[in-house]
């Protein structure tokens, strides 16, 4: 049965998932602060609006992804937010990763308007975004869960309830400070047996040949190889993961000593002027303190 959506925020993943939607038949009306970027999604059918407030009027479900907490509670509880339009009955979905703690706190002002919300990151890239096929983290009401389900199906292949409100976050952030650390600690030893004087595609092999082979390693390895950073998932946005992880680990007395390392290298990265690349970028960064090339030499001198 079409809903009638709400869409705020059409960056790498947003815009995928918008266009999803629209194919699926439901009536979306969109929002995006640099408007350039909603030209795909009007010429598929979509309505655009000129702010959060006009994109949650009268929509079923509500749904953000947007790059942070601020960005966060501006669309939704700042002037022109959707707070101000959302109706009695109507569920917003944020898609974003953000704070647990300001997601709890959006919660409760959404209930304050006869609201419900979910916090429902997602993971799998702009690849699984444009395919139909991220996977989900929820915290919530699970009746609200139940309720949004044929929506969140058009987006995605796995929908894993984590628990109330928040919980589908910090799952997230956990994942992700696993995520990021694997990919750093990859790059290091790439970096490490390069500047020993092995090859880095026999040390590749040498690693899909033990137990420390992993399909994410599998997957950036060869944009690694060639110096390919075009965004799946931004480096910044990763150091900003990782500073939240590790503002959640703080909060709850949980020390993630690698974690907080790899968070560094990122930021130094990052300061570099990589945060618009990929987060395997990170390898770059490695690189020029070692002194030695992973990337191919042409690929090499490509980013530089």
């Amino acid at each position: 049965m079409p809903q009638s959506i709400g869409f705020i925020g059409l960056g790498i993943m947003g815009q995928p998932m918008a266009l999803n939607l629209v194919k699926a038949g439901h009536r979306v009306t969109a929002f995006n602060r640099t408007r350039s970027k909603a030209e795909p999604l009007e010429r598929a059918g979509a309505r655009m609006a000129s702010s959060p407030a006009e994109a949650a009027r009268g929509a079923d479900i509500v749904m953000t992804i947007v790059s942070d907490s601020a960005a966060v509670e501006e669309v939704v509880l700042g002037k022109g937010g959707v707070l101000e339009t959302i109706r009695s009955g109507a569920v917003l979905i944020d898609s974003s990763t953000i704070s647990p703690t300001l997601s709890r706190k959006i919660a409760c002002h959404v209930a304050g308007r006869g609201a419900r919300m979910l916090d429902a990151p997602v993971t799998g890239s702009k690849h699984g975004a444009e395919k139909g096929e991220l996977t989900f983290m929820i915290g919530g009401e699970r009746e609200v869960l139940d309720r949004v389900l044929p929506i969140l199906q058009v987006l995605g292949k796995k929908h894993i309830y984590c628990g109330a409100n928040g919980a589908g976050l910090s799952a997230k952030l956990a994942q992700n400070a696993i995520q990021a650390t694997m990919v750093e600690v990859f790059c290091e030893g790439l970096v490490l047996a390069a500047k020993a004087g092995v090859q880095p595609q026999t040390m590749f092999e040498i690693i899909q040949s033990s137990m420390a082979r992993a399909s994410l390693t599998d997957f950036k390895a060869p944009f690694i190889f060639k110096g390919d950073f075009t965004p799946y998932f931004p480096l910044k946005l990763m150091h900003k993961d990782l500073e939240l992880a590790m503002e959640a680990a703080y909060a709850q007395n949980v020390t993630m000593p690698a974690a907080a390392a790899v968070k560094e290298v990122y930021g130094a990265a990052k300061a570099q002027g990589k945060g618009d690349m990929d987060y395997a970028a990170v390898v770059t960064f490695l690189e020029e303190i070692a002194g030695v090339q992973v990337r191919t030499s042409a690929a090499a001198q490509a980013t530089h």
